[in-house]
Order: C-alpha cells, then sequence, then structure tokens
C-alpha cells in the first residue's frame, strides 16, 4: 500500500487529536442520487428524526441572527439533548450536515462583524435546507453571513460545560454537487472539487486532498483518513461501472455503509477508546427518502416526505430511538 509522508503526517494529526469518525460519501449519476453517511460519537446521541414544513419563522441566531421564514419543508435528524441537527434534507433534495473537525486540526470561526448578521455554527445545516436548494446558492449566502462560534452544551462526556463548535459542514444537491466547508483560523474555506464527495473529520480537509493527490491507499483502521478512503473505493467503483440505476446504487452504498462502519464495542487503537458508529443514514436524493439504520435495533427505519404535512409550518417528530 502507498503510504507517502503525507499521509503519516495526517495519521500523526489524527491520534494527537480526537478520533470521531463520522464518514460520508455522495454518489450522484443521472438517476442514481444517493448519499451515506455514518454518525459516530463517545456517547449516545439519542437522535430524534422530525420533519419541519414551509414557513416556518426561525432565527439562527440569538445575537443580530438571520430571521427567515423557510422555503422548504424538510427532514431533520436532531442530535444530543440540546437539539443539534447533525443532518437534513429537504423537499428538493437538498442536504446539510454537520461532521466533527477540532481544534487541533485549526478550526476557528470568523469573528462577529457589524457588517454582517449571525448564523450560529450549530445551525447552520437547519439555515441551509430551510433557505436554499442547491450548492452554489447555500455557498454564496455563506459569504453573506457571520458563521458565529456559540457554545454546544452537554454532549456525551461533556455534561455541565458548553464547548466551542467542533465542526465541519458537507452539503450535497439533487444534481449530485457537493462542497465541504470549514472554517480554518478564521477563515471559510470552501471545496467545490472532486473529492468533496468523500469527508471525513480530522485532519483539515486540505491534508484529505493532498493524500487523493498522492493516490495514498487506505488501511483498516477506524481513524478518518482510512474510513474516507475507505468510502471512496466504493464511490469510485460505482462511476467506473456507470451505475444510474437508484436501487442498484443503493446495494453499493450499503456496501459503503459496511465498510466505514466501527462495531459499538469496537477498540480505535489510535486513541485508545471506543468511538462507535451509532447510526448510519442512507439518503436517496432522487426520491427523497432516508433509510436510517441504527447501531442497537435491527430495524432500518423508513422516512419521507409523505409521512408529514410538508406545507403546515410546525415541527413534527416522525422517529426516535426504540431503546431508548
Amino acid at each position: 500500500m502507498k503510504k507517502s509522508i503525507i499521509a503519516f503526517a495526517i495519521a500523526a494529526t489524527v491520534s494527537a487529536g480526537f478520533a470521531q469518525a463520522c464518514t460520508t460519501a455522495v454518489y450522484g449519476n443521472d438517476q442514481a442520487q444517493m448519499t451515506m453517511r455514518t454518525m459516530d460519537w463517545f456517547g449516545q446521541d439519542q437522535a430524534v428524526v422530525v420533519g419541519t414544513g414551509k414557513g416556518m419563522a426561525t432565527q439562527y441566531s440569538e445575537t443580530d441572527g438571520v430571521e427567515t421564514t423557510s422555503k422548504f419543508a424538510a427532514l431533520k435528524i436532531e442530535s444530543f439533548n440540546p437539539g443539534v441537527v447533525a443532518e437534513a434534507m429537504n423537499e428538493n433534495g437538498f442536504e446539510a450536515r454537520i461532521l466533527y473537525l477540532g481544534k487541533e486540526a485549526g478550526t476557528k470561526f470568523a469573528d462577529d462583524t457589524a457588517e454582517k448578521p449571525n448564523v450560529d455554527a450549530g445551525m447552520v445545516p437547519t439555515w441551509a435546507v430551510d433557505n436554499f436548494d442547491n450548492v452554489a446558492d447555500v455557498i454564496n449566502a455563506l459569504q453573506q453571513v457571520d458563521v458565529v462560534p456559540t457554545g454546544i452544551c452537554d454532549l456525551p462526556n461533556h455534561e455541565g460545560e458548553c464547548i466551542y463548535p467542533p465542526v465541519h459542514y458537507q452539503f450535497a444537491d439533487a444534481s449530485g454537487n457537493a462542497a465541504v466547508v470549514e472554517f480554518i483560523d478564521g477563515e471559510m474555506k470552501v471545496y467545490t472539487e472532486y473529492g468533496a464527495n468523500y469527508m471525513s473529520n480530522d485532519p483539515a480537509f486540505d491534508q484529505h486532498l493532498k493524500a487523493d493527490a498522492e493516490k495514498v491507499e487506505p488501511n483498516a483502521t477506524i481513524n478518518p483518513l482510512d474510513r474516507r478512503l475507505r468510502a471512496k473505493v466504493v464511490i469510485e467503483d460505482l462511476y467506473t461501472r456507470n451505475v444510474t440505476d437508484i436501487n442498484k446504487a443503493k446495494l453499493s452504498l450499503k456496501a459503503v455503509g459496511a465498510t466505514v462502519f466501527a462495531g459499538y464495542d469496537q477498540l480505535d487503537k489510535e486513541v485508545n477508546d471506543i468511538f462507535p458508529t451509532l447510526w448510519t443514514n442512507y439518503t436517496d436524493r432522487t426520491n427523497k427518502t432516508w433509510t436510517l439504520d441504527r447501531y442497537d435495533s435491527w430495524a432500518a427505519e423508513q422516512y419521507s416526505f409523505e409521512q408529514f404535512d410538508t406545507t403546515a409550518a410546525k415541527r413534527v417528530v416522525l422517529g426516535q430511538n426504540p431503546n431508548l
């Protein structure tokens, strides 16, 4: 396996910090529009699936926050006690999600300025799917606001404290366009090139792209570098075979989920701790549906916009973990 100096440097960066290893893979080819995403965290996130209708009035930050009436109905997965939306898709097939990216990777949001209204870092996916339906528009809108680092409170193993948002974002639309957005040392970094379809956690995304350029091959660890590269191998095979049938793509996306899944009791030897896959979500952007597979249940959950009134301006709980 080809391992470059860059790859060893990335591995060292990962092992020095948290090894949260959420992973995403976006595939888009004609009628086959699919995404796989895992949620990995040390402690149960109590994920709740909700539907929100059009016309909901929301302020996205308590301080000089952007205020809108939502243009689109959306499915959202609310994680953790504060109800942070980790994963979201609106009725036009536009997706937005949060993944972990720690301070060790350089995560630092921009300063709050008087010239622009604010969106809280934890509210970005909600703001995105409520108001936009394609990657280009949300990237343009992000340049018109200040994404501010309001603390995220009471996360598992951080009960009783509020921590600086250790996050970055991925967006994907119904055409298969994808973007990764990070805030590194106070500057917004936007990646829309090939490679933004595959995402994990530390280090910063430019280092993942360097690994791509050097054709680094994945190992079998559950650290973010290897999991992203394993997902990429399967998705690249789909493109090579030119899979355009959504049902065939779904089967291959199950393979992606399997190759990046971390069993609940699997030890991450990079940090000598356990960072399990709490759930895996499969997004069908063609049919605008979700298949949610929780680690502690054999029954995958199905969600669609047919399960709630998309024209009613309210939040409806569609599903909760049956074991909590």
